[in-house]
């Protein structure tokens, strides 16, 4: 039985050495990744082809986009039942599937994805794993960072002219959280997957709302800070992933009111990514509650959505 499979094997070998190698790339580039897993054993070029960088990257932006709808876990009063976190994937057919529910653990808390990576933050450790393939990858959080610590204080993003994938914490302090700034952050934490360990990186720019979304764009991470020199009391800053510099960009006037009175309402903004675009979204409040609450707050108007085109 073993010697028939090794006899079949290298007949798929010897057949496969007569197509051009460029075709082959352009077959095995059509097919799904899991397909891909099981036709690594076929021969070491293939083997070789399929495992290269450049044609992951090449297989990933050829792939369809998938939307991943996750729910976190909740608890639910006065019984307090518990109901775990759930993640289902939507193809562009509109089928849903729950494969991504099985690389999930019970305390997992999703909180970024990139390149088909899901990145998962757990009470100890943060877990990146790719559903394509099943591999997983379990990495420690920096030192001493368990208290007060949550899943929108990491992000994850790929730079990509060195092909390198970038983990980055914002280290929150904890004598500025106890006296009212929950997002003041003096020093951000970079960690290069490969590396072996969490590097610090002095923030000129102190306030950021990550909580109001933090996005990954063309190889630089973007969140809003307060800013009091615009008319909106917010502006944009931009991570640069490869050199590891900050930049501000300041916001043009956004010309947002009530359509009932004219007036300009009290506006709540929020980071987001739309077809590989930075955008900002606005969206009219009527709770009095400060700018980091504002997620919470009661919303409710006409929302406005607002994308960088380039930045100059």
């Amino acid at each position: 039985m073993a010697s028939d499979k090794i006899t079949a094997l290298q007949s798929a070998e010897k057949h496969a050495t007569r197509i051009p190698p460029d075709v082959i790339e352009e077959i095995l580039l059509r097919l799904p990744a899991r397909s891909l897993l099981r036709l690594r054993i076929v021969c070491k070029q293939w083997c070789n082809m399929i495992s290269n960088p450049r044609f992951i990257m090449e297989h990933a932006y050829r792939a369809p986009e998938h939307l991943l709808l996750y729910l976190p876990k909740v608890e639910i009063p006065p019984s307090k039942t518990l109901i775990p976190c759930r993640a289902t994937f939507i193809d562009e057919k509109w089928s849903l599937s729950g494969f991504a529910a099985s690389h999930m653990d019970p305390d997992s808390r999703f909180f970024a994805s990139c390149n088909g990576l899901l990145c998962f933050y757990k009470t100890y450790t943060l877990k990146i794993t790719n559903p394509a393939t099943g591999q997983s990858l379990h990495l420690s959080k920096p030192d001493s960072i368990l208290l007060y610590d949550f899943h929108y204080l990491y992000s994850f993003g790929y730079v990509p002219v060195t092909g390198e994938y970038k983990l980055v914490h914002f280290l929150r302090e904890l004598q500025r959280y106890k006296s009212g700034q929950p997002f003041h952050f003096d020093t951000i934490q970079v960690y290069t997957l490969g590396d072996d360990k969490w590097r610090d990186i002095r923030n000129p720019i102190p306030c950021c709302m990550v909580n109001l979304g933090v996005v990954n764009v063309d190889g630089a991470m973007y969140w809003l800070t307060e800013d009091d020199g615009t008319s909106c009391g917010m502006a944009v800053v931009s991570f640069d992933l490869r050199d590891e510099t900050f930049t501000t960009i300041q916001l043009p006037p956004l010309d947002v009111k009530d359509p009932a009175s004219c007036a300009v309402p009290r506006i709540a903004y929020y980071m987001s990514e739309i077809d590989g675009k930075v955008c900002i979204v606005t969206i009219p409040y009527r709770s009095h509650v400060p700018r980091w609450r504002r997620y919470n707050a009661e919303l409710s108007g006409r929302m406005g959505i607002w994308a960088l085109e380039s930045q100059i």
